[in-house]
């Protein structure tokens, strides 16, 4: 499996920035991921402006990077921020889902992709964002049975249109698209369905 540590640490990272949520409380977690948005952006530029920093990283930690962002910032900091204005922006529970959906749903893209993926849609593949969809419903529904406050059917919607912004080649990360676009649809949803 390719870039297995990448995949761990795309997984863990947002159950990680998550729980920090819950456990902090709202205005602690938004400024742990204002802070964090702010060295990922440094270290990270850092990287591009030095040379020998960029080599050492490539180097050390070649399960975590990609070959095609050596000259560009990795996609961490638009996941701290998707992260974070998902948590500002919309209730707990349509945000939490978003955020599972990028966590799991993209993990699951990426493998089954990388391994099966034979049907191309752009630099993706059609087996890879069915794979996102049933990882994004199987951890909303999870999300759900634990407690958070989110109909199913709105679950499905932003499982849904979390994989197709997954799968369409927009410029932006999709680290940062995908929790923002999905939570807002379940945010609107939950809104007018109230």
């Amino acid at each position: 499996m390719n870039h297995i540590g990448r995949k761990l640490y795309h997984l863990l990272g947002g159950l990680s920035l998550l729980s920090a949520y819950y456990v902090l409380g709202r205005e602690r977690a938004l400024l742990l991921y204002g802070s964090l948005l702010v060295i990922v952006l440094v270290v990270d530029g850092a990287r591009l402006l030095v040379p020998a920093w960029n080599r050492f990283i490539f180097d050390r930690f070649q399960s975590f990077v990609r070959k095609n962002e050596e000259h560009k910032l990795t996609g961490t900091w638009a996941y701290v921020l998707g992260v974070g204005l998902s948590l500002y922006l919309y209730s707990p529970g349509a945000a939490a889902a978003a955020i599972c959906f990028l966590a799991f749903g993209d993990v699951a893209a990426t493998t089954v992709g990388e391994r099966y993926g034979r049907t191309r849609i752009g630099d993706k593949s059609l087996e890879g964002t069915a794979a996102f969809a049933v990882a994004a419903l199987f951890s909303g529904f999870l999300l759900s049975l634990l407690g958070a406050p989110v109909e199913g059917w709105v679950i499905i919607l932003g499982a849904i249109t979390a994989a197709g912004v997954e799968l369409l080649p927009i410029p932006l990360n999709d680290n940062l698209t995908i929790p923002v676009v999905s939570g807002g649809l379940m945010e609107l949803a939950q809104r007018i369905a109230a």
